[in-house]
């Protein structure tokens, strides 16, 4: 077929198991571990031997699983599944178990459990091994915890599966994996070919909103990069194809300030924060969001609001860390608008800090641009004034986020619109 091989699992198999049971501190952790360990041998096992792979289980075992699904209850369903594998291995059909995997990896994801949504999202796209959901699955649970080379090599996997099944919604969102994960790697080329094919795709056979994330996207990509005439051509082409009550839309308007920003033009990216702010109530994003209204406030030379902010950005990620690094660059760079340059180097280099200790190559390309200018001593004025077209832009932009509402009643349909993440 000729599509990427499947990496084999990690080295350093006891520090990954000590790593999900520092997650998981409980029987679960231990049941999870071995679980996981026996449905690789299983996938991995020609049928000949399937049968020979499990000893029938102790009273011990036995008295552990029931303590481990009473611990977990959601989690019963797969962990039942997982049971009757060892039970029937060569009855076992491979779909039913993967599902039962992708079960255990949203379910650890709620639940900020990073090391053990890694392990079953690739223990899942072992076991089916020709479903291109899960290879993207693993693939974007890697992206997000920063392991570039292995997420690469899975959404390789379940783009080529998907071109084969001739299964256009994973083809979309493999696309959109890999070049989020080539924007991560500042592969400017490849990110920009991977999301305008998936927003091809999207405009042809899925839903606009769709084709408005991936434009979206871009402009995220090229705004950081000095792009500006270019990404505001794409910031423009996905503001017309999202819906009013799509998820990712306040998001939209929070890079939209950020670009505003990026040119300078403070005030206007204040009036969109204002909106932004009253609709976004996820913690970790508001982090960021409070720290580059706190940039906007000290680009427009009001210092005393660019402190209450910047204090406001402060207390939350104290509580919701997630973020640091992207939060402590706009922090950084609200200093350097307001001269503060030993601030600025201070909330610079704890930004980059935080971004090596996680491998957030974005982030530290960025800290590493502001501690230069930091070091250059450079804080260009603020551009009085915006054009006809830029304003009205703005007062849409502004308009749209301000009459948000969540999408309710609605599930998240066949091109799965919960992935966006």
């Amino acid at each position: 077929m000729g599509e990427p091989r499947i990496p084999p699992p990690p080295p350093r198999a006891r520090r990954r198991e000590r790593e999900i049971l520092g997650e998981l501190p409980n029987v679960a952790g231990l049941v999870l571990w071995q679980d996981v360990r026996h449905l690789r041998d299983w996938a991995e096992s020609s049928p000949e031997v399937r049968g020979d792979l499990f000893n029938p289980p102790t009273k011990n075992v036995l008295a552990k699983r029931r303590e481990a699904r009473a611990s977990v209850p959601e989690l019963g369903g797969p962990l039942d599944t997982f049971a009757a594998l060892k039970a029937s291995p060569l009855e076992s059909n491979p779909a039913v178990v993967g599902t039962a995997c992708e079960r255990i990896v949203e379910w650890a994801l709620t639940h900020d459990y990073t090391q053990t949504a890694i392990e079953w999202a690739e223990v899942a796209a072992v076991v089916d091994l020709e479903n291109p959901k899960l290879a993207n699955l693993a693939g974007r649970v890697n992206r997000n915890a920063n392991d570039y080379e292995r997420a690469e090599v899975w959404f390789k996997r379940g783009i080529a599966l998907a071109r084969e099944q001739d299964n256009v919604v994973e083809r979309f969102w493999g696309h959109v994996g890999y070049g989020k994960l080539c924007k991560e790697l500042s592969r400017v080329k490849d990110a920009r070919k991977h999301l305008n094919r998936a927003s091809a795709l999207a405009r042809k056979k899925g839903p606009p909103s769709l084709a408005a994330s991936a434009q979206h996207d871009i402009c995220a990509l090229l705004m950081v990069r000095g792009r500006l005439t270019e990404a505001a051509a794409r910031a423009r082409r996905a503001l017309a194809l999202y819906p009013k009550s799509d998820p990712r839309l306040p998001f939209f308007g929070a890079d939209v300030a950020l670009m505003l920003v990026l040119t300078r033009r403070y005030a206007a990216a204040i009036r969109v924060l204002r909106v932004v702010l009253r609709v976004v109530q996820q913690q970790s994003a508001r982090t960021a969001i409070l720290a580059l209204a706190a940039r906007a406030f000290a680009g427009a030379g009001e210092p005393e609001e660019a402190a209450v902010f910047r204090q406001r950005a402060l207390k939350l990620l104290s509580k919701h860390p997630s973020m640091e690094g992207v939060t402590r660059w706009h922090l950084g760079d609200a200093h350097r608008l307001a001269g503060n340059w030993e601030g600025a180097r201070a909330e610079a280099e704890a930004s980059l800090a935080f971004a090596k200790a996680q491998n957030d190559r974005e982030t530290a390309r960025m800290a590493q641009i502001l501690l230069q200018l930091i070091e250059d001593r450079k804080a260009a004025p603020p551009r009085s004034g915006i054009n006809d077209d830029l304003r009205e832009f703005v007062r849409e932009v502004t308009e749209r986020v301000a009459r948000w509402s969540p999408r309710r009643g609605r599930g998240p349909g066949p091109w799965g619109m919960d992935r966006a993440a």
